[in-house]
């Protein structure tokens, strides 16, 4: 429902409302004043349907904005806000599904060094941050794939720290637990190559070097699709 209907049906439960108030005071009066003659019943009965009514419009009114305006409202401004996100991230983002990966190279903190393009492996790529709400959320579901895919061969993983150090990034690590790999970006070298703002940022590359996912910010329900391009990367021939 659309905020002009509501406005006007309101509007016009208003009047309705008003009437039946104008109908009750008037039917009070003539009650009161007719009280000893015939006409006396015909008062009485307007000035129930009147009182009866008054509440049943009110209850309509409000039934309407509760169960029907405010539902529908929230409903477009969460459509809203998601297309507002989608296009700020694709405004945002450098690399998009079915474009090269970018060249880079960084060294983690067990001292590994990480090339990419990575001819016949598939490769997840993840930027965060240490003092990033949604990353934090986001890197326990990174570890759990890392976990679950880090003796195949054909897969490769980095967490990348967008303007940390590599011992911030190696001490967050190790304070949350993790096992999968992680590098420092300090000065966003690689990460300006993918994006100009917007982190938690996810990647899958596959074997030739295409983009097959890429993913900024985190919500629960972008993980069957992260979950769904990997599957299907790490099943394709080499």
């Amino acid at each position: 429902m659309s905020a002009f209907t509501h406005i006007t049906i309101t509007v016009a439960l208003a009047i309705g409302v008003l009437i039946a108030f104008i109908a009750m005071v008037v039917s009070l009066i003539a009650m009161i004043l007719r009280w000893k003659t015939p006409s006396r019943r015909r008062h009485v009965i307007r000035l129930l349907v009147a009182l009866a009514t008054i509440p049943c419009l009110i209850g309509i009114q409000q039934t309407i904005f509760w169960r029907i305006y405010l539902p529908s409202w929230g409903r477009r401004q969460t459509a809203e806000a998601i297309a507002a996100h989608e296009e700020r991230r694709a405004n945002a983002s450098l690399v998009h599904v079915g474009d090269s990966v970018p060249q880079f190279s960084l060294t983690t903190a067990d001292g590994s060094e990480f090339a990419m393009p990575a001819n016949g492996k598939v490769t997840l790529i993840n930027f965060f941050a240490t003092w990033c709400g949604p990353c934090r959320i986001e890197l326990p579901h990174i570890e759990r794939i890392w976990v679950e895919h880090k003796d195949d061969e054909d897969f490769r993983l980095l967490v990348i720290g967008r303007e940390e150090t590599t011992e911030s990034v190696r001490q967050y690590r190790n304070k949350n637990h993790f096992t999968f790999p992680v590098a420092a970006d300090p000065d966003r070298t690689v990460y300006s190559l993918f994006a100009r703002e917007l982190i938690p940022r996810t990647l899958v590359v596959s074997p030739d070097g295409r983009v097959v996912y890429s993913k900024a910010g985190f919500r629960a329900d972008d993980l069957g699709g992260l979950t769904v391009a990997l599957q299907e990367q790490l099943a394709g021939p080499r």
